[in-house]
């Protein structure tokens, strides 16, 4: 795999590896902190013939710079399935328990981001044998939710006006929805995208279960707005206040994610 030539993995402690799993696929970037024109990002799909750990497996085999001694190594994993928990009810003891009380069947790894900027601890899991060989063949990696990447960005993106916003994240066949009242958070969700219609009465359901006003509070849309233009233009007539996030993305490149995007401007 080629990277521009002005990344210089012989010089990888000056970069940061940031690493998405998604159910389905597997992306990476190569940033600087310190000089915007230094950025790769690379996204892959998985073969439906193989399982996830082996999928990885063989995309490390296959792109040997995975295990250079980077600056930061940051893996991010994209699931539905975490939970959101107050700073003041958190206990890192009891966080199994946490989850299982939120998710039947079986937890694998179950891990804690502390979001700052909402005083909340986000719970999720991942694979135990993919968290095993991550570990093993990365260097120091740091593991996150996507949601945490989102959280500390959305908690203050135009708070100024008192509004209520709700936030809405088209990404990876799902649509995140996270509501703030000021800076203090309401709920975070996700919900699968597969069908149009589940998708916009998830959305509106959170608008009206949270009390959200038609004539006062915003509605922010981000992530593959290209591929959900019939979901947007619904959610145009249905609700008053809508705006589109706006976030700087390197050139030359299509879609990224959202996530990818904060976690990297969060570094620089």
């Amino acid at each position: 795999m080629f990277l521009p030539e002005n990344i210089d993995l012989a010089q990888s402690e000056k970069y940061i590896l940031s690493i998405r799993l998604t159910p389905d696929g597997f992306s990476f970037c190569i940033f600087s902190p310190s000089d915007k024109s230094i950025f790769h990002y690379h996204s892959t799909v998985f073969s439906k013939n193989l399982p996830a750990i082996e999928n990885i497996k063989k995309t490390f085999f296959e792109v040997n710079f995975f295990t250079h001694p980077f600056r930061k190594t940051l893996v991010t994993v994209v699931s539905p399935r975490f939970t959101t928990v107050p700073h003041a009810y958190f206990d890192k003891a009891i966080g199994n328990d946490i989850f299982a009380f939120n998710f039947h069947g079986n937890s694998g790894k179950v891990l804690s981001n502390h979001v700052a900027e909402s005083s909340c601890h986000v719970l999720f899991d991942m694979d135990e044998e993919i968290y095993s060989f991550l570990s093993r063949n990365l260097w120091n990696p740091s593991f996150f939710s996507y949601k945490s990447h989102l959280l500390p960005f959305f908690s203050t993106h135009r708070v100024e006006n008192g509004q209520n916003r709700c936030f809405v994240d088209f990404h990876d066949n799902l649509v995140s929805v996270t509501c703030f009242s000021g800076d203090k958070l309401l709920s975070s969700n996700a919900y699968l995208n597969n069908d149009k219609f589940d998708a916009l009465y998830n959305i509106v359901n959170v608008w009206e279960k949270q009390q959200l006003d038609q004539n006062s509070d915003l509605l922010i849309l981000s992530g593959n707005l290209a591929d959900n233009k019939e979901s947007i233009d619904t959610l145009k007539k249905l609700i008053k206040n809508v705006e589109t996030l706006k976030l700087d993305a390197p050139e030359n490149y299509g879609y990224i994610p959202t996530d990818v995007l904060l976690a990297v401007s969060e570094r620089r």
